[in-house]
């Protein structure tokens, strides 16, 4: 399933709007500021679906012309609406008949845009109306995704055997090491049901609020995935009107041998249309032995996750898939990776699911390899969409978003300065500091001479610490920055200067040519599976630069009490060490670091002593 090109007559301020869709990629990217109509297009674009979903049988109307054109199953198609009537391939008509359409539209909404979610709404409760009739593959043709679809999309998945390869995508994504044997599912009275009405929950016919057809069959198979002795009367709890159904996970797979996993997502999907679903208690637990529920995970850390499940639970069925905006909620340096693991998900699925995603974020734009993108401006008061070069379309995005986000920071900064007075040292992760503290005072009985500050990226910590702002509010004191070494090497390497340590083992130091800052690598463990990622010649000191692979949490690598952060990656030649999942970092440093023994935090004792000569003098 693949779109290739769009008219849309007059719907909100898009007027004439026409749109190609060319390459051979499966995602396109629409990027511009808000209210240039992004969100517009993707309503426009599900009103035109749903026209032609309803238009198989009978005569549906619609307000606006437009004109589409697809190519599906390897057939193309070209159909148009106008004056009332289709021209299909060239043919008046009056539906749309037998015509091949995409089983599935899929919506993903992050709440900035309400609209989006409104109109997909509308669909879902004419679904609602007729779920009785509907036959147990079917699934809704619109389907809306939200935050509320979290904890559904986590357990479809970690309920699939364990070997199949999106479960352990999943884990691996997210730290999660083990799961529960058992998933409780609390189910409510169903939207369809009479609110006053009363029913005999011993009764198999009135049994769950008198619900039948393809959903009351799937809670009855639920039912029998409970392990054990059970009494009936015990899963529903009559004051407050709920049925809790704990199911053994073993059990269920064996009750859902053959079904994949799209098939198990309709049927949970089903009772959430009916409003049935209220809560889902999943117990996990992360590496480092943490023991959590699917509900842990923040929308952060969730953000890709929403879109591989959405990939995956429908890569059997042709699809068009609609990202409105999201990475809009994500902190900057969520954003940067965000693409790269959009495009990574998409390039690896079936081509059957054409995915548009709409954006304003530059930072989010600056990785994607693209020479040029699909961007939105207004030209006299309607939309216009055109294809741009990458470079200019940051540029238009970033004057006012990315500056508004440094003179936040910048702020944040000088204020810590002024509060402290004491040298910084800027950290790329964001968890960098928590780790930096707790290093020093295992190394140290004195206070820290300096503050260490999450600053995003490599690349912004390299402008902070040749930033003219921050070394007049120093007051001549030094400022230093902390490169992980791996690509950020780059960054570290660019810096204009004289390299004064030039030992990765101590941690590589190179001092700004115009003043009093200090840029350092991180140090390189002596393990020797770390330092074999990291240094070329042991006798010259030669590194692999920016293809190494070493950041923070590599330091702690080779100890049984760490063993569990870690995984062998596959790499060119080979395989690196890796932390096992960025969900992780927060509990690793919070948890993990405090617990460890001061003979693990040697490593940091050279470049410590470097920054604490240059603090006193």
């Amino acid at each position: 399933m693949r779109l290739k090109y769009i008219f849309i007559s007059k719907y909100k301020n898009l007027k004439d709007f026409k749109l190609s869709f060319d390459g051979n990629s499966f995602i396109d990217v629409f990027v511009g500021k808000n209210g240039t109509g992004k969100s517009n297009l993707f309503e426009a674009m599900i009103e035109i679906l749903n026209h032609l979903h309803n238009s198989k049988r009978r005569k549906s109307k619609l307000q606006f012309a437009y004109c589409l054109s697809y190519e599906i199953d390897g057939k193309n198609v070209d159909l148009k609406w106008d004056t009332n009537q289709f021209c299909i391939d060239g043919k008046t008509r009056t539906t749309t008949g037998s015509i091949a359409l995409p089983d599935n539209v899929l919506a993903y909404y992050s709440g900035h845009n309400t609209s989006v979610n409104r109109l997909v709404k509308v669909y879902e409760s004419a679904f609602r109306r007729r779920i009785k009739q509907i036959d147990p593959e079917a699934s809704r043709y619109f389907l809306g995704i939200g935050h509320d679809y979290k904890d559904l999309l986590l357990t479809t998945l970690l309920i699939q055997p364990n070997r199949n390869i999106a479960r352990n995508y999943i884990c691996s994504k997210l730290g999660i090491v083990k799961v529960s044997d058992t998933v409780t599912f609390t189910f409510k009275r169903h939207l369809l049901a009479d609110k006053r009405q009363r029913f005999d929950h011993l009764d198999s016919v009135t049994r769950f609020w008198g619900l039948t057809g393809v959903a009351r069959k799937f809670l009855d198979l639920l039912v029998l995935c409970i392990k054990g002795e059970f009494n009936l009367s015990g899963l529903y709890d009559d004051r407050k009107d709920v049925y809790t159904i704990p199911v053994n996970v073993g059990l269920f797979r064996n009750k859902t041998r053959g079904k994949d996993s799209g098939y198990v997502f309709r049927q949970f999907d089903n009772l959430k249309t009916l409003g049935m679903l209220s809560d889902i208690s999943f117990p996990l637990q992360l590496a480092g032995g943490i023991d959590t529920f699917t509900s842990h995970f923040s929308d952060g850390q969730f953000q890709t996750v929403y879109i591989y499940a959405i990939v995956e639970l429908f890569k059997d069925r042709n699809c068009i898939t609609l990202l409105d905006e999201p990475d809009s909620f994500l902190h900057p340096e969520w954003q940067y990776d965000f693409l790269r693991q959009v495009f990574d998900i998409t390039d690896k699925a079936s081509k059957n699911n054409h995915v548009l995603m709409s954006s304003h974020s530059a930072v989010t734009l600056i990785p994607h390899d693209r020479k040029k993108i699909k961007f939105f401006d207004i030209k006299n008061n309607y939309a216009n969409c055109y294809d741009l070069p990458k470079v200019i379309a940051i540029k238009k995005l970033s004057a006012d978003l990315i500056k508004y986000s440094e003179q936040e920071q910048l702020l944040s900064i000088i204020n810590a300065i002024q509060i402290e007075n004491k040298p910084v040292l800027f950290t790329e992760g964001s968890t960098d500091p928590i780790i930096i503290k707790e290093a020093w005072y295992k190394l140290f009985d004195e206070d820290m001479p300096f503050i260490p500050f999450y600053a995003f990226s490599c690349t912004y910590i390299k402008q902070l610490v040749t930033d003219n702002r921050i070394h007049s509010e120093m007051g001549g004191l030094p400022v230093f920055a902390l490169f992980d070494f791996d690509k950020a090497y780059d960054q570290w390497n660019g810096l204009k200067g004289i390299v004064t340590e030039s030992d990765p083992c101590k941690g590589m130091i190179k001092k700004w040519e115009e003043g009093e800052s200090y840029a350092l690598m991180i140090p390189v463990p002596a393990h020797a599976d770390i330092q074999k990622q990291v240094i070329l010649n042991s006798v010259t000191g030669e590194t692999f630069g920016g293809d190494s692979c070493c950041e923070i949490e590599h330091l702690f690598y080779g100890h049984s009490a760490t063993d569990i952060f870690y995984q062998n990656e596959p790499c060119p030649g080979g395989t690196k060490v890796t932390f096992k999942s960025d969900g992780c970092k927060t509990t690793f440093a919070k948890e993990v670091v405090p617990t460890l023994p001061e003979d693990y935090f040697s490593v940091f004792r050279p470049m410590f002593e470097f920054i604490k000569s240059k603090c006193q003098k």
